[in-house]
């Protein structure tokens, strides 16, 4: 089928919380590869990590608050189901549903080079190029070496995949949740209504 000149980024993770670190990411990438969306589909027990210590439900809700003003980004529960989610069958129903799109599975660095032990990782290009995303602070000048280098042992098929220096937020959900198990405050990290949330539900507290 012809190509429609729809690219999407597909952005998945735990999402628990959603912060403002997940929102930039997603917007660098939607900005330097001219994606049209972005589709967040949060985990619903993620095989390779611990499981979620909140519920899909409240997650999904999080994030909807999270990117409800942006028209580019749209939540999908694809993964809300209580057996291990693989990124595999996520990206083969997108496919099956969107045949006409091209999509773009945005990863981090770290997430990046533990691919090879993702179920049937080996079929992700398939269905998809992929987006590697820089962490943190650092000398990143020889990071699209690396990731192409990586790209053709592990699939022989570089050119499906890119990588992005984006701004240097260093949060991530499991510091916010050890802030808040210490009754610290994580205002002005996540997006005010997630804030708000996380406090009407009393998440993560001890």
């Amino acid at each position: 089928m012809a190509r429609s000149g729809v690219k999407i980024g597909l952005l998945g993770g735990t999402f628990d919380p959603p912060h403002l670190a997940h929102l930039r990411i997603a917007e660098e990438a939607r900005e330097a590869f001219q994606l049209s969306e972005i589709w967040f589909i949060p985990a619903g027990y993620p095989p390779h990590k611990e499981r979620p210590l909140t519920s899909f439900e409240k997650r999904f809700e999080m994030l909807s608050l999270a990117i409800k003003d942006n028209p580019f980004f749209k939540a999908l529960d694809l993964e809300r189901k209580e057996s291990p989610s693989y990124t595999l069958k996520t990206l083969k129903k997108l496919k099956e549903a969107y045949s006409e799109y091209t999509f773009f599975l945005i990863l981090g660095w770290d997430a990046y080079f533990e691919i090879d032990f993702w179920w049937h990782y080996e079929s992700f290009l398939d269905y998809v190029e992929i987006i590697v995303v820089s962490r943190g602070r650092g000398n990143w000048e020889k990071a699209p070496f690396l990731v192409k280098e990586r790209a053709q042992r592990l699939w022989g098929r570089e050119n499906m995949v890119h990588f992005l220096e984006v701004f240097p937020l260093e949060i991530s959900s499991t510091k916010l949740r050890k802030y808040l198990q210490q009754g610290k405050s994580i205002r002005y990290l996540v997006p005010e209504e997630v804030y708000f949330y996380i406090l009407e539900q009393k998440l993560y507290s001890s």
